[in-house]
């Protein structure tokens, strides 16, 4: 549990020490906490290409001013498009580098051994999941019931949220409950509901993808083309398809309704200097885990299956509407499976449901499914289950690592060190496994909570502590943790 030891000097703390434990000390380590925060976000925002100084076999140059009848190898002879991207005979150690300043819309496939990065000067390049501004493309019709409009684009594949003005606002998706005798209710009033007739609150959407393919909005304040100046569409998909062997650098990813980054069993993966934001919300199944209402799902980087060298670092990630880090797996895969030498460091995350989420396996999982080598340290996360995540029926599940308490986590060598966990709406922290020996070792870390609320579910019972006076005790109990600093947030 503790071979990471010897390894804490490779990696710098992200934030300074926030000083003793006190309870009247909490808004001072909070407001502290927001000005680090303004200053990661603009370090991230602002990171050089991590990969100026490779080599690599050849070089790709992407811009929205370039041309797609151009060989795309140097920049004033870049691609303009990402269907002439996905044409290109990517081979493994080549580069792809985007413009910075620039927007495109759809989804990359990447391709194994390859990096994606940046070049020029400016914001990071932008890759946005949603097809158009809605505001700007396409029209919003008045229906004939009060304050609902339609938008006129075809959209089969299901919408998690609608954001609106860059993200000063967001619609809240309505779903069905159906009843044993065919009736349904609104999911989160549970009154009537049955279609886009049923809208009555500002910024609830309906959005029949099955049969008429449209988008309903009701909007209390009139149009919404004129009420907004921006409209972004987050389209069931991942904006981003991950390999074996890919480096993701310096690109913002926003506006998906599935994953921003996504992969399965992958080796070598690694996303540094990236900004993801507004992902997620999308139906993943009407019916699953016996449910009698749709769920939805979404996060900014996942791998789930195995993997092998998984990093994930010096990113700025929120407004996820479920994980913003996830390594996942549950079932039988009829061979083993090994989550092995995973790295979640440097990162600034905010608004996510669950800033850090892992888990391997139910109780009937195979032996040989197991994870090794697991580090995150000197991340700062910062209000779990605060953002539009919260919208999902299921309110009490948010936590900064979430491992769920059903699955078996069977883990070695995994620690995690010099995090601020910054409230949360549930849990603190969500760790357990089916043993003791499984367990992380935490160390050096910042907790902060408000008093009485809960600090998790922790240890090889899944039993609930709760964030009073105790707390202290119970993190030297069940993690070996030493040194916390525990703030109480006052009521």
């Amino acid at each position: 549990m503790k071979n990471f030891t010897s390894k804490l000097f490779l990696f710098a703390l992200a934030f300074a020490a926030v000083g003793c434990a006190q309870s009247n000390d909490a808004a001072k380590v909070i407001s502290k906490l927001d000005r680090q925060a303004e200053r990661m976000k603009s370090e991230i925002r602002a990171t050089p290409s991590a990969v100026a100084d490779k080599e690599f076999s050849t070089t790709y140059y992407i811009s929205t001013d370039g041309n797609d009848e151009n060989d795309g190898l140097k920049p004033e002879s870049a691609i303009k498009s990402l269907q002439r991207l996905a044409e290109l005979d990517l081979k493994p150690n080549d580069c792809v580098l985007f413009r910075r300043g620039d927007v495109w819309r759809g989804q990359i496939r990447a391709k194994a051994g390859v990096t994606y990065s940046a070049y020029g000067q400016g914001e990071k390049p932008r890759l946005y999941g949603s097809p158009y501004d809605a505001a700007k493309v396409g029209q919003w019709i008045e229906t004939e019931t009060k304050n609902v409009y339609m938008y006129d684009g075809e959209l089969a594949a299901d919408i998690g949220t609608l954001v609106f003005n860059e993200g000063e606002a967001c619609a809240t998706k309505v779903m069905m409950i159906r009843q044993e005798d065919g009736s349904t209710l609104h999911i989160n009033t549970r009154e009537p509901f049955a279609s886009y007739r049923d809208l009555r609150r500002d910024l609830e959407f309906y959005h029949d993808y099955k049969d008429q393919k449209r988008v309903y909005l009701c909007s209390t304040e009139g149009n919404p083309s004129e009420r907004f100046s921006s409209i972004e569409l987050l389209v069931k998909g991942n904006i981003f398809q991950a390999s074996n062997d890919v480096t993701v650098d310096n690109l913002c990813i926003k506006y998906g309704g599935a994953h921003g980054i996504g992969s399965g069993t992958a080796r070598n993966l690694s996303v540094t200097n990236c900004e993801l934001g507004w992902i997620g919300g999308s139906i993943q199944s009407e019916i699953a885990f016996g449910r009698n209402h749709p769920t939805r799902y979404g996060n900014a980087v996942e791998i789930y299956g195995g993997c092998e060298n998984f990093t994930v670092s010096g990113c700025y990630i929120y407004q996820i509407y479920d994980a913003a880090i996830t390594h996942q797996h549950q079932g039988d895969v009829g061979e083993p499976l090994v989550m092995r030498n995973v790295l979640y460091s440097n990162n600034l995350i905010e608004d996510c449901v669950y800033s850090i989420e892992y888990f391997l396996g139910r109780e009937d999982t195979i032996q040989s499914h197991y994870m090794d080598g697991i580090l995150i340290s000197n991340n700062l996360m910062r209000r779990a289950g605060y953002g539009w995540g919260q919208q999902r029926p299921d309110k009490e599940t948010p936590a900064h690592i979430k491992s769920w308490s059903h699955h078996t986590n069977r883990a070695s060598n995994f620690l995690v060190a010099n995090n601020v966990f910054d409230r949360s709406t549930h849990d603190l922290l969500n760790i357990a496994a089916a043993s003791s020996e499984s367990m992380p070792t935490l160390s050096a870390n910042t907790y902060i909570q408000h008093r009485g609320a809960s600090a998790g579910a922790w240890g090889s019972e899944g039993v609930t502590y709760p964030f009073d006076d105790t707390v202290e005790e119970s993190l030297k109990q069940i993690f070996d943790e030493q040194q916390a600093e525990i703030y109480y947030v006052e009521e």
